[in-house]
């Protein structure tokens, strides 16, 4: 059986994906989410009857570019920029609908495990932010990416810390 890892490696080393790690999303790195999300999709997958390689790539890309859009449409995006990427049409299918019940509802299995991928993983992302609060890793983590991503200015930085 191969791993999330061997069906994601590819996409992980492409630059769209690699600038994520600089990116802050659920206040932790974007890419921590996208892993998080790639690996609980490829563990989901069989319970689901779904492809374990389908999901894991949809789940590494679903929230690419999503500043450029809002809660309801951002997978449009992300699932145009996967195409671009050269995904095939389950990927991106399984990529549009990852925000429902907010977005459209899911037209396949594998729509479903990044549905249910994406909740948990950001659940896990809140959760950890709320216990890094107690040690401060969480306020030092906000800063740095808040350096790197340039989406923050430093006048906005300086309302969260």
């Amino acid at each position: 059986m191969k791993s999330c890892e061997s069906y994601i490696r590819d996409l992980v080393a492409h630059p769209k994906v690699a600038e994520t790690r600089h990116l802050m999303h659920h206040n932790v790195s974007k890419q921590e989410h996208l892993l998080r999300s790639a690996r609980i999709s490829y563990r989901l997958a069989p319970v689901f009857g779904a492809d374990r390689g389908i999901c894991a790539r949809a789940a590494l890309l679903h929230d690419i570019d999503s500043r450029l859009g809002t809660w309801s449409n951002h997978g449009h995006i992300a699932a145009r920029v996967a195409a671009q990427m050269g995904e095939p049409e389950p990927v991106c299918r399984a990529i549009v609908p990852h925000m429902f019940p907010v977005g459209p509802a899911p037209t396949s299995r594998e729509g479903w495990v990044l549905v249910i991928a994406d909740k948990l993983a950001s659940l896990f992302d809140v959760t950890n932010f709320m216990v890094g609060l107690i040690t401060g890793r969480s306020q030092r983590l906000r800063r740095k990416l808040a350096q790197s991503d340039p989406f923050y200015s430093a006048r906005r930085w300086r309302r969260w810390t």
